[in-house]
């Protein structure tokens, strides 16, 4: 196309932009795109409430259909279907039908270029219009993708285009209202696409297509309803999916323990969900009961009711203290919603949202981290602490970090005024805290004072400019040590919060444990014996840790970011925590006192010890 100051730039090598378009797309996007699409479709059929049935046309339903004997994952929709000439020209990339192209709503290709990754032996559209059926198929031959071109009885000739009328009759589907669907005939006619939709790169459990929806779909549009079949589900019988928004609702249905939306300004939104375990259950929840699906506490961000920078299951646990959940992470959801008109723009293939300003970096849910953490519910706060453990390292490693911070010059860096707001510490009343589902929020509850942790004071005296002292947590539960990510490593430092985690249960302890007790062997007391021996293992081990954590903070104003995440790291920390056998004189020395102080006089061995 040629303007009077500008001749439009066209493309060269169609064939390999179409190629490189598809081949780089996220195999994960297939089922989003699909049922996208499918929901639009169902959007054109008019009305807002559905009549629950077979008879609703403001549905999407997807299922198992054989095709030559084997399973294949089929996605229908009601609403106005395509003619042969809209359905052959929808299989271009950058092809819309009844759609304006545009970077806001519609790509012209996400669907297919989503799904053709995973399906290059083919994908069978077809569309019923005022009665008739039409087919089309497209896949990868030889490397090119395109329309399929098969014979068709009684024409000469090999089409891309068929009348598939009586076929889809042959199949149970009605003719007397408009409809649509795809099959996914995966990369190989033996394919079970809804057994395994990616041909085993990666493969996926059984329950994955409700997981997906609910990994990505926020709010469905109102009226609209997905269903999932037997087949496609694990559920007994048909299963109407739900999204978050939906089940946290106000209304009868709503699944959550508790929930409470939070305006924090610029029109977002922050969503804060509990879901309590079930009684005597420790992995099923409120939520999770009955779904086909295991339901994880998770975090993310809403833009136009779609999930983007989702953070699931054990990806949420490690990221939770930066949000101020640094425990109950499995029960706890937390959604940030953006408004529709926010400065921000989906990536080409919806799985990032981007800034629309400046470079276009990606938005993350860690940019809303404080905002997320100063907002909490005083229900929540409490919820939080009441799951705290309760101890923490000794106040003298405290006091001997924050003095090594002043000695080394470390400045106290720029953190949120809300960086104690992750506080641990049980409140003084917490077996006092309600969590029944239907227990309405209390505005007495209030959230502590970011300012005065109940773990421990600040050590440096106030409008000092050295670092304090990190707050220490010390984990003793195989659940914990796991949701931190902290199996086979000793510690994890959050510079957002300025919390150090240390796992009780590494191996470290049990190695200085087992010596001291060999040592102080012939004590007749061996319960207190073993007391002191682990506390005294635990207590060197932070003290390692942490001072390590402090040498490494110091390299701050000399070392490059890369090489900050180095010494500040898991790996790094862990390595402290191993040396363990310089500590042992020190340890030797505390015990002693310790025992001393108990009229166990250690300098004495009792009469007939070797």
């Amino acid at each position: 196309m040629m303007h009077a100051q500008v001749t439009q730039l066209r493309v060269g090598d169609e064939g390999f932009l179409v190629t490189s378009m598809i081949d780089r797309c996220p195999k994960s996007m297939m089922l989003r795109e699909l049922v996208r699409n499918a929901i639009e479709a169902a959007q054109t059929v008019p009305g807002t409430s559905p009549d629950t049935g077979p008879g609703n046309q403001r549905r999407v339903e997807l299922s198992a259909i054989l095709v030559n004997g084997v399973r294949k994952l089929a996605i229908w929709n009601g609403g106005r279907g395509m003619t042969a000439d809209e359905l052959h020209r929808m299989c271009d990339i950058a092809s819309s039908i009844r759609k304006q192209n545009s970077l806001e709503q519609n790509f012209g290709m996400g669907a297919k270029v989503a799904s053709l990754p995973s399906n290059r032996h083919g994908m069978r559209y077809r569309s019923c219009h005022q009665g008739r059926v039409h087919e089309v198929q497209i896949g990868q031959r030889n490397g090119v993708y395109g329309r399929l071109r098969r014979s068709v009885d009684g024409v000469e000739g090999w089409h891309d285009m068929q009348d598939a009328t009586a076929q889809a009759r042959a199949d149970g589907r009605s003719l007397a209202a408009d409809w649509t669907e795809v099959v996914l005939l995966g990369n190989r006619a033996g394919q079970d696409t809804l057994a395994d939709p990616y041909d085993g790169a990666p493969a996926m459990p059984a329950y994955w297509v409700a997981e997906e929806l609910t990994k990505k779909f926020f709010r469905l549009p109102d009226g609209i309803e997905v269903l999932l079949q037997p087949g496609a589900t694990t559920a007994p019988g048909c299963f109407r999916f739900r999204a978050i928004a939906e089940r946290f609702g106000s209304g009868p249905g709503h699944d959550y323990s508790r929930a409470e939306s939070v305006a924090v300004g610029d029109g977002i939104v922050v969503h804060y969900l509990f879901d309590e375990f079930l009684p005597g259950s420790t992995t099923v929840t409120c939520a999770g009961n009955g779904m086909p699906y295991f339901v994880h506490g998770a975090g993310g961000l809403v833009f136009r009711d779609e999930i983007y920078d989702l953070a699931w299951n054990q990806d949420w646990l490690h990221a939770g203290p930066v949000f101020g959940i640094p425990f109950a992470g499995r029960n706890i959801s937390v959604y940030v919603e953006l408004p529709d008109d926010f400065p921000v723009l989906p990536d080409g293939y919806r799985q990032f949202l981007r800034h629309r300003g400046g470079l276009q970096q990606q938005v993350s849910l860690r940019d809303y981290a404080g905002l997320v953490a100063a907002n909490r519910p005083g229900w929540l706060v409490a919820l939080i602490q009441a799951r705290a453990p309760g101890s923490a390292a000794s106040p003298e490693i405290a006091a001997t970090l924050a003095q090594l911070l002043r000695d080394l010059g470390v400045p106290r860096r720029s953190r949120a005024a809300t960086r104690r707001a992750a506080d641990v510490s049980p409140p003084p009343d917490a077996e006092a805290v309600q969590l029944d589902a239907g227990e309405a929020a209390d505005p007495a509850v209030a959230a502590p004072d970011a300012g005065q942790p109940d773990g421990h004071e600040e050590i440096e005296p106030e409008g000092a400019d050295f670092e304090s002292a990190p707050q220490i947590v010390m984990l003793r539960d195989e659940v914990e040590v796991s949701a931190r990510g902290l199996r086979e490593r000793a510690a994890r430092y959050y510079p957002e919060t300025h919390q150090l985690f240390v796992n009780c249960l590494y191996a470290a302890v049990a190695a200085m444990q087992s010596v001291l007790e060999r040592e102080f062997g012939w004590m007749a007391d061996q319960d207190t014996l073993r007391e002191r021996a682990q506390h005294q293992a635990e207590q060197s081990m932070v003290e390692r840790v942490g001072r390590m954590l402090v040498f490494g903070l110091a390299k701050q104003p000399s070392w490059a970011g890369w090489e900050m995440d180095h010494a500040l790291s898991s790996q790094a920390l862990t390595l402290a925590a191993d040396d363990h056998y310089g500590s042992l004189p020190v340890s030797r020395e505390v015990l002693r006192a310790i025992f001393r102080q108990s009229r166990y006089d250690v300098t004495q061995k009792p009469r007939g010890s070797l």
